[in-house]
């Protein structure tokens, strides 16, 4: 043990002494341990949160195209589907009241968050909690996630305006000024970090539906482009380019609004289907198949099963590649150390003549070698299952 104990003290003074050298051995054995292990845990803990996501949305309808797409904008909001189904659509889910069918009308931005158009039943869907406040009911009220109002100080009664998508928006699509009527608790999920609202306040964001000043006796001449008289018809006034959309929606001025066309035409990105029981999904799956219910109806856990398949198979081979770089990481070590030990031949001659025993200096230089690979190693594994706290982040920065 007294050995031992020489050894440790000579080996910590010696490594102490060279720092340069100490440190780059440490990062670079460091980084050896740190990179598997924080990619596997990146991995695993990715994977729980992606399968609870999509474990707890049974079906999700959209227009054709790629599922994973589908699926990932309809349970992360993400940059929505390059195709749209309609209203219409979403209301052929609902015959004979086989499901219920939450759209989702989503891509503007509020706040840094995710603007989403949808039911009021979808919070309670979620299980989502407020933590203050009441659920949307009108257009133009708004439910602010846990992460959104923390990090911009949104309250209850709160007025936020919508980012605009482009600085000239030829389509009339103005921003618009939403009530905050509740803000949600922390859940811990991709909701936190989403505005919701209902459908028609995110078709009227998009500039498919919109309100005017009213037009009477007392209206500014400035705006009158010109008056048409009849003789049994009312006079038509012809305003100019200056009559301006409503920014905000009140209680006075809801009924003002209208959408430009038919209502059911108007575009849903995707919808969440919530099948009342297991032949009610079977029956909604042969009526997608068949085409008469013209929508791509898909199961998120499978989707989300065959993305991380995907995922598995970069894991492997980012693993393997790893691992040869540690190899060759090793022997640089071990050819750095070998070097170190020639340049001591002197130092290491003094200490046979003092008396130290041949077994000694191997045993002071494996004990350095312990030193530098314990520590290490135990930085590597902090570090490593500590980054299991980075995975919103990185969750953000894949799916958008």
């Amino acid at each position: 043990m007294t050995g031992l104990r020489h050894s440790f003290f000579l080996a910590r003074k010696h490594l102490g002494h060279h720092r340069g050298r100490t440190a780059l051995l440490c990062v670079a054995l460091f980084l050896v341990g740190f990179l598997p292990i924080a990619i596997d845990r990146l991995v695993d803990a990715g994977e729980q949160a992606l399968r609870a996501r999509a474990d707890s949305t049974p079906l999700v309808a959209g227009a054709a195209g790629s599922p994973i797409d589908l699926v990932l904008s309809a349970i992360y909001f993400r940059e929505p589907p390059a195709a749209t189904i309609s209203q219409a659509e979403v209301d052929a889910l609902r015959v004979d009241e086989l499901a219920l069918v939450l759209p989702l009308v989503f891509g503007d931005r509020v706040k840094g968050g995710p603007l989403v158009g949808t039911d009021p039943d979808y919070l309670e869907f979620r299980g989502l909690q407020l933590a203050g406040g009441r659920n949307f009911a009108m257009a133009g009220e708004c439910v602010v996630g846990a992460a959104v109002a923390a990090r911009e100080g949104v309250a209850v009664d709160d007025k936020i305006v919508t980012e605009p998508r482009e600085i000239f928006d030829l389509a009339g699509a103005y921003p618009l000024r939403m009530r905050v009527v509740g803000v949600l608790a922390d859940s811990g999920t991709p909701d936190d970090a989403a505005v919701f609202a209902s459908t028609s306040t995110a078709w009227i964001v998009q500039g498919r539906g919109h309100g005017h000043i009213k037009v009477d006796e007392e209206i500014d001449e400035s705006l009158v482009m010109g008056r048409t008289a009849g003789d049994d018809e009312p006079a038509v006034i012809r305003m100019n380019a200056a009559i301006h959309e409503f920014v905000e929606i009140t209680p006075e001025n809801v009924a003002d609004f209208h959408f430009h066309g038919e209502a059911a035409d108007l575009p849903v990105n995707a919808a969440i289907v919530l099948p009342r029981n297991e032949k009610a999904g079977t029956i909604l799956f042969a009526r997608a198949e068949t085409g008469r219910v013209p929508v791509q109806l898909v199961r998120a856990a499978k989707v989300v099963d065959r993305l991380l398949v995907e995922v598995f198979r970069v894991r492997r081979i980012l693993l393997t590649v790893l691992g040869v770089v540690a190899v060759a990481t090793v022997l640089l070590i071990a050819v750095v150390i070998a070097l170190s030990v020639r340049i001591r031949a002197a130092e290491i001659e003094t200490m046979h003549l003092i008396g130290c025993a041949p077994s000694r200096v191997p045993l002071i230089i494996a004990t350095e070698v312990l030193i530098l690979v314990f520590s290490s190693g135990l930085a590597a594994s902090l570090a490593g299952f500590g980054v299991t706290a980075l995975v919103p982040a990185v969750e953000r920065l894949l799916l958008g």
